[in-house]
């Protein structure tokens, strides 16, 4: 098994995470547009209503008030474009930026400009911070394992992009796109008087008629790391198969990965290493064998990036 091809058939899904993708698209606009809606609420803007007169246009430019990895520049100009501001990107999703690069040149009614203004910077400045702290991260540990952020996002499609252009895995966008098997998961079958939950629940999910990106199952000791692989070995399952290897010690991973490898399951699944992995700690967690580690670090820790829009004339 070609483990990389094998984790990124699994795990990548950023190069999905587009405004050209429909999907994306479509959900993007319904969460900009609550998100609008509740700032300007029923009166609008009242500030802007009350001060500025008249339709001159004006230019602006979006800058960057801190270095970073800069993301979210296709949301940002997507929404200005969409209310009638010319909006034109000076860098690319991904790329780096120094202090007080410019970003975005704009042209617009200030009225426009102003009412946008929070909503576009938020999308960038929380996108550009999770995707700097991914660099980071990736920087710090070099090519030893892949990292990809967790289920815990307070932004969904948003948060996992700008893991992606941090240089991140995405792991799986939703609940609709691949199986994951977890702890509850198990609970709910051990109360239908299931008695080998962990094969069982294997069993159900690869015969599910629904298509998914791969299929994992979540465990907490060497034991059921076992239990788990010698299940997934059994099935037959043409995607990838994976076993997280959930809030265990580095010292357990190590034996988790070693009695595998000894028992011949090693080499026919993917290991994920997950729970309470963080910048600080994550160099205990750079044990071989592991192929990727998922934190809900890169979202939930991640500071915004500085970046402002400033009127110039």
């Amino acid at each position: 098994m070609d483990r990389e091809k094998e984790l990124l058939s699994a795990f990548q899904r950023g190069m999905f995470l587009s405004m050209k993708n429909p999907t994306y698209s479509e959900w993007f606009e319904r969460f900009i547009l609550d998100e609008i809606k509740a700032d300007a609420g029923r009166k609008g803007d009242i500030t802007s209503t009350a001060i500025l007169k008249g339709n001159t246009y004006l230019n602006a430019v979006v800058k960057s008030a801190a270095p970073g990895i800069i993301a979210g520049i296709e949301e940002a100009v997507y929404l200005y474009r969409k209310n009638g501001i010319k909006a034109i990107p000076r860098k690319t999703d991904g790329s780096h930026a120094k202090k007080g690069e410019i970003l975005l040149e704009l042209y617009g009614k200030p009225s426009e400009l102003l009412r946008i203004e929070r909503s576009a910077l938020d999308i960038m400045q929380r996108m550009s911070g999770i995707a700097t702290l991914t660099s980071e991260i990736i920087k710090k540990i070099g090519n030893r394992v892949h990292i990809a952020p967790t289920r815990k996002t307070y932004w969904r499609y948003l948060d996992k992009k700008a893991v992606y252009l941090g240089g991140g895995l995405t792991h799986r966008l939703a609940l609709w796109e691949s199986i994951l098997i977890k702890d509850n998961h198990l609970t709910a079958l051990k109360l239908e008087g299931v008695k080998d939950t962990i094969s069982e629940a294997l069993r159900r999910a690869a015969k599910s008629p629904e298509k998914s990106g791969f299929i994992e199952i979540e465990v907490g000791n060497v034991k059921e790391a076992v239990k788990a692989a010698s299940a997934l070995k059994g099935i037959k399952y043409d995607r990838p198969k994976l076993v997280m290897l959930d809030n265990m010690k580095p010292s357990e991973i190590r034996k988790a990965i070693d009695e595998l490898k000894k028992r011949g399951f090693y080499d026919e699944l993917l290991i994920e290493v997950s729970g309470g992995i963080n910048a600080n700690n994550i160099g205990k967690y750079l044990i071989k064998g592991v192929d990727v580690i998922s934190m809900g670090y890169l979202t939930n820790s991640s500071k915004p990036l500085d970046i402002k829009q400033a009127i110039v004339r």
